[in-house]
Protein backbone atom coordinates (compact mmCIF):
# COMPACT_ATOMS: atom_id res chain seq x y z
CA UNK A 1 0.00 0.00 0.00
CA UNK A 2 2.82 2.49 0.96
CA UNK A 3 4.74 1.72 -2.50
CA UNK A 4 1.54 1.80 -4.07
CA UNK A 5 1.06 5.80 -2.73
CA UNK A 6 4.58 6.50 -2.98
CA UNK A 7 4.61 5.43 -7.02
CA UNK A 8 1.40 7.28 -7.27
CA UNK A 9 2.54 10.75 -5.70
CA UNK A 10 6.29 10.27 -7.79
CA UNK A 11 8.66 10.36 -4.73
CA UNK A 12 12.31 9.35 -6.08
CA UNK A 13 12.79 6.56 -3.67
CA UNK A 14 10.55 5.35 -0.49
CA UNK A 15 13.80 6.03 2.15
CA UNK A 16 14.13 9.47 0.42
CA UNK A 17 15.25 11.35 3.50
CA UNK A 18 17.15 14.27 1.72
CA UNK A 19 16.06 17.25 -0.33
CA UNK A 20 18.25 19.53 -2.28
CA UNK A 21 15.91 22.83 -1.21
CA UNK A 22 17.91 25.49 -1.02
CA UNK A 23 15.89 27.17 1.61
CA UNK A 24 15.04 26.48 5.20
CA UNK A 25 12.42 24.62 6.21
CA UNK A 26 10.58 27.14 8.58
CA UNK A 27 6.85 25.59 9.07
CA UNK A 28 4.42 22.54 7.21
CA UNK A 29 0.57 23.10 6.54
CA UNK A 30 -0.78 19.76 6.51
CA UNK A 31 -4.19 17.94 6.12
CA UNK A 32 -5.34 13.89 7.36
CA UNK A 33 -6.70 12.40 3.79
CA UNK A 34 -8.62 10.14 5.66
CA UNK A 35 -10.81 12.69 6.52
CA UNK A 36 -11.08 15.19 3.54
CA UNK A 37 -11.12 18.48 3.64
CA UNK A 38 -12.46 18.04 7.21
CA UNK A 39 -8.96 19.11 9.18
CA UNK A 40 -6.31 21.14 9.31
CA UNK A 41 -2.92 21.30 10.96
CA UNK A 42 0.68 22.37 11.21
CA UNK A 43 4.16 21.30 12.40
CA UNK A 44 7.11 23.80 13.64
CA UNK A 45 9.94 22.36 13.30
CA UNK A 46 12.53 23.03 16.97
CA UNK A 47 15.86 22.57 15.49
CA UNK A 48 16.77 20.16 13.21
CA UNK A 49 15.68 16.90 15.45
CA UNK A 50 12.26 18.54 17.18
CA UNK A 51 9.28 19.61 16.50
CA UNK A 52 5.57 20.69 17.87
CA UNK A 53 2.33 20.12 15.84
CA UNK A 54 -1.03 20.86 16.04
CA UNK A 55 -4.45 19.67 14.15
CA UNK A 56 -7.82 20.47 14.61
CA UNK A 57 -10.93 18.21 13.17
CA UNK A 58 -14.09 19.21 12.73
CA UNK A 59 -15.67 16.59 10.68
CA UNK A 60 -20.01 17.27 10.69
CA UNK A 61 -21.65 14.98 8.30
CA UNK A 62 -24.85 13.95 7.81
CA UNK A 63 -26.61 16.32 9.12
CA UNK A 64 -30.04 16.14 7.88
CA UNK A 65 -33.17 19.02 8.78
CA UNK A 66 -34.92 15.25 10.60
CA UNK A 67 -31.82 14.29 12.33
CA UNK A 68 -31.66 10.56 11.52
CA UNK A 69 -28.48 10.11 11.05
CA UNK A 70 -25.65 12.69 11.42
CA UNK A 71 -21.79 12.33 12.69
CA UNK A 72 -20.75 15.75 14.51
CA UNK A 73 -17.14 16.21 16.23
CA UNK A 74 -14.71 18.79 17.34
CA UNK A 75 -11.20 17.76 18.52
CA UNK A 76 -7.77 19.00 19.07
CA UNK A 77 -4.53 17.14 18.89
CA UNK A 78 -1.59 18.23 20.39
CA UNK A 79 2.62 16.72 19.88
CA UNK A 80 5.93 16.79 20.50
CA UNK A 81 7.57 15.16 18.16
CA UNK A 82 11.47 13.67 17.97
CA UNK A 83 13.15 12.80 14.02
CA UNK A 84 15.65 10.33 13.91
CA UNK A 85 19.20 10.67 12.04
CA UNK A 86 22.50 11.70 12.68
CA UNK A 87 23.67 14.98 10.78
CA UNK A 88 20.55 16.49 10.12
CA UNK A 89 20.51 19.55 8.58
CA UNK A 90 17.58 22.82 7.72
CA UNK A 91 17.50 21.41 4.47
CA UNK A 92 16.60 17.73 5.78
CA UNK A 93 13.72 18.97 8.78
CA UNK A 94 10.76 16.67 9.45
CA UNK A 95 11.64 14.20 6.57
CA UNK A 96 12.46 10.21 7.48
CA UNK A 97 11.21 8.76 10.66
CA UNK A 98 10.09 9.80 13.89
CA UNK A 99 8.21 9.26 16.62
CA UNK A 100 5.68 11.61 18.68
CA UNK A 101 3.48 11.93 22.12
CA UNK A 102 0.55 12.84 21.43
CA UNK A 103 -2.96 13.98 23.82
CA UNK A 104 -6.21 14.62 21.71
CA UNK A 105 -9.27 16.54 23.40
CA UNK A 106 -12.92 17.17 21.71
CA UNK A 107 -16.33 16.29 21.58
CA UNK A 108 -18.63 14.26 19.26
CA UNK A 109 -21.98 13.59 18.78
CA UNK A 110 -23.02 10.33 16.36
CA UNK A 111 -26.62 9.87 15.48
CA UNK A 112 -29.04 7.27 13.72
CA UNK A 113 -32.14 6.44 13.39
CA UNK A 114 -32.83 8.51 16.01
CA UNK A 115 -30.87 7.53 18.75
CA UNK A 116 -27.40 8.83 19.70
CA UNK A 117 -24.40 8.83 21.32
CA UNK A 118 -22.96 11.99 22.44
CA UNK A 119 -19.93 13.03 25.06
CA UNK A 120 -16.41 14.76 25.80
CA UNK A 121 -13.35 12.95 25.09
CA UNK A 122 -9.54 12.53 25.88
CA UNK A 123 -6.59 10.51 24.84
CA UNK A 124 -3.14 10.49 25.13
CA UNK A 125 -0.32 8.27 23.59
CA UNK A 126 2.66 7.55 21.19
CA UNK A 127 2.79 7.49 17.42
CA UNK A 128 5.38 6.53 14.56
CA UNK A 129 5.78 8.69 11.53
CA UNK A 130 7.18 8.40 8.66
CA UNK A 131 7.89 11.25 6.20
CA UNK A 132 9.06 11.55 2.14
CA UNK A 133 8.80 14.37 -0.40
CA UNK A 134 6.50 13.12 -3.53
CA UNK A 135 5.46 15.46 -6.44
CA UNK A 136 8.93 16.74 -7.28
CA UNK A 137 9.91 17.03 -3.74
CA UNK A 138 6.99 20.49 -4.07
CA UNK A 139 4.64 18.46 -1.01
CA UNK A 140 5.45 15.82 1.59
CA UNK A 141 3.76 12.66 2.33
CA UNK A 142 3.17 11.66 6.55
CA UNK A 143 2.11 8.13 7.17
CA UNK A 144 1.22 7.62 11.24
CA UNK A 145 -0.03 5.14 13.09
CA UNK A 146 -0.92 5.99 17.54
CA UNK A 147 -1.76 3.94 20.10
CA UNK A 148 -2.80 5.43 23.02
CA UNK A 149 -5.20 5.31 26.12
CA UNK A 150 -8.95 6.99 25.29
CA UNK A 151 -11.57 8.05 27.65
CA UNK A 152 -14.82 9.72 27.37
CA UNK A 153 -18.34 10.42 29.37
CA UNK A 154 -20.89 9.14 27.01
CA UNK A 155 -24.11 10.17 26.62
CA UNK A 156 -27.26 7.88 24.83
CA UNK A 157 -30.23 10.10 23.99
CA UNK A 158 -32.94 9.50 21.73
CA UNK A 159 -35.01 12.30 19.52
CA UNK A 160 -38.49 11.75 20.25
CA UNK A 161 -39.52 13.68 17.49
CA UNK A 162 -38.25 13.84 14.25
CA UNK A 163 -36.28 17.38 14.41
CA UNK A 164 -37.09 17.76 17.56
CA UNK A 165 -34.53 17.70 20.81
CA UNK A 166 -32.56 15.56 22.23
CA UNK A 167 -33.87 13.67 24.97
CA UNK A 168 -31.23 12.95 27.91
CA UNK A 169 -30.62 11.09 30.97
CA UNK A 170 -28.31 10.66 33.37
CA UNK A 171 -29.30 6.97 34.03
CA UNK A 172 -28.06 6.09 30.23
CA UNK A 173 -24.66 8.07 31.08
CA UNK A 174 -21.44 5.72 30.93
CA UNK A 175 -17.73 5.46 30.40
CA UNK A 176 -15.83 4.29 27.83
CA UNK A 177 -12.39 3.49 28.37
CA UNK A 178 -9.68 1.74 25.79
CA UNK A 179 -6.12 1.25 25.12
CA UNK A 180 -4.94 0.56 21.40
CA UNK A 181 -4.89 2.42 18.37
CA UNK A 182 -6.14 5.61 18.27
CA UNK A 183 -4.73 7.45 15.52
CA UNK A 184 -4.23 7.36 11.70
CA UNK A 185 -2.91 9.70 9.70
CA UNK A 186 -2.08 9.62 5.44
CA UNK A 187 -1.43 13.36 5.25
CA UNK A 188 -0.43 15.79 2.69
CA UNK A 189 1.86 18.54 3.75
CA UNK A 190 2.55 22.03 2.12
CA UNK A 191 6.29 22.84 3.53
CA UNK A 192 6.71 26.81 3.82
CA UNK A 193 10.33 27.31 3.45
CA UNK A 194 12.43 30.86 4.33
CA UNK A 195 12.34 33.54 1.74
CA UNK A 196 15.89 33.32 -0.48
CA UNK A 197 19.21 35.23 0.44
Amino acid sequence: MVALLVSIWGAETLGAQETDHPRKLLLEARTNLLLPALNVGAELPLGNSWSIGADWYYPWLFRNADHRNCVQALALNLEGRYWFGRGRTPQRRLLGHSIGLFTMAGYYDFERNYKGLQGEFATVGIDYLYALPVFKKKMRLELSLGVGYFYSQARQYEVYTPGGKGYKDKDMAKVIRYFGPVKANVALVLPIYSKKK
